[in-house]
């Protein structure tokens, strides 16, 4: 596989995973760690771009970047803790809470971040997402960073709301729709929809958001089929029956792996409007998610577990 360098920019954290018996199990987590570890994981050249704590959780997720292949663009350690969420399980899916404030991943060095970015030798696609979104200097960093991206990278922004931590809504919203406006693809599930445009149907959030400019917008919606829509076509691809351990982690699986087979691929955002490339790009993405719910604690599988699937027998 050639290298096609994908920056991924985002929080990480230590999820503390609550199920409903009391146990409670930390994994490291973070919507954009978790879609660079599976880019890595899937032999994709992983870039991330997010700031790492000195402490213990720290330590850990340097080796699980480190296990996985990613290659942490801003190697000094901070003396701020790891970023925490408290995630309930329960069967109607996972609830977040989180802990924040003055956590080294949203502690980025614009002059720092912005020089790492242009040290990447042509940059194939970079992604922005979850938390990022929310909280500064990270927020407004990323917006510049994804504003400035070379106009040959795909440009890939997954809000992955989290309610729970927006202070502004619409502010929020706003960040959003500009971040749409640049962006190539824009990853959603319907309760992101159900947050950003309680008005309107799902897919007619995704439209509304097509219109702020995006190219291609990709709606999951749990294990019902995958929605992929541009100005000129719909698609839409079922998600085969899964044994399902936990369900945390799957949306960013299903980024990572659609990223690295884009890039893998050697196609460019005009691709985006070829109904049969998209179709097959969101299948193989959706065996990645797949193999994740089969696993507990985000795990994505790596180069050689997928080789076998039809999408991935290029690898």
């Amino acid at each position: 596989m050639n290298s096609h360098p994908i920056a991924v920019l985002g929080e990480n954290l230590v999820d503390l995973l609550v199920s409903s018996d009391g146990s409670v199990n930390a994994v490291i987590g973070g919507g954009p760690l978790n879609v660079a570890r599976t880019i890595g994981r899937l032999g994709g050249d992983a870039r991330f771009v997010s700031g790492v704590s000195a402490d213990a959780f720290g330590t850990f997720v340097r080796e699980a970047l480190a296990d996985s292949n990613v290659e942490l663009a801003l190697n000094t350690p901070l003396d701020q803790p790891t970023t925490l969420a408290v995630v309930e399980l329960n069967p109607r899916g996972p609830r977040y809470h989180f802990h924040l404030k003055d956590t080294a991943a949203f502690a980025l060095d614009a002059r720092v971040a912005t020089d790492a970015l242009r040290t990447i030798p042509d940059l194939a696609a970079i992604y922005f997402g979850t938390l990022g979104l929310l909280v500064e200097p990270m927020a407004s960093l990323g917006e510049s960073l994804i504003m400035g991206a070379p106009s040959h990278s795909l440009v890939v922004i997954d809000p992955n709301c989290r309610p729970s931590a927006v202070r502004d809504h619409a502010e929020y919203r706003s960040r959003v729709a500009r971040l749409s406006a640049r962006a190539d693809v824009v990853k959603v599930s319907t309760e992101d929809l159900e947050y950003l445009y309680p008005d309107h149907s799902p897919l007619e959030g995704a439209r509304a958001i097509l219109r702020h400019g995006t190219t291609c917008v990709i709606v999951t919606d749990g294990a019902a089929p995958v929605t992929a829509m541009t100005r000129e076509l719909e698609i839409s691809v079922a998600v085969k029956a899964t044994n399902v351990v936990d369900t945390v982690g799957a949306g960013d699986a299903l980024v990572g792996g659609f990223m690295t087979w884009w890039t893998g691929h050697d196609l460019t955002q005009h691709q985006l409007h070829d109904a049969t490339t998209l179709e097959e790009a969101v299948a193989a993405a959706i065996d990645i998610s797949r193999l994740t719910c089969q696993r507990a604690g985000a795990q994505p599988p790596r180069r050689d577990d997928v080789r076998e699937l039809e999408g991935w027998r290029w690898l």
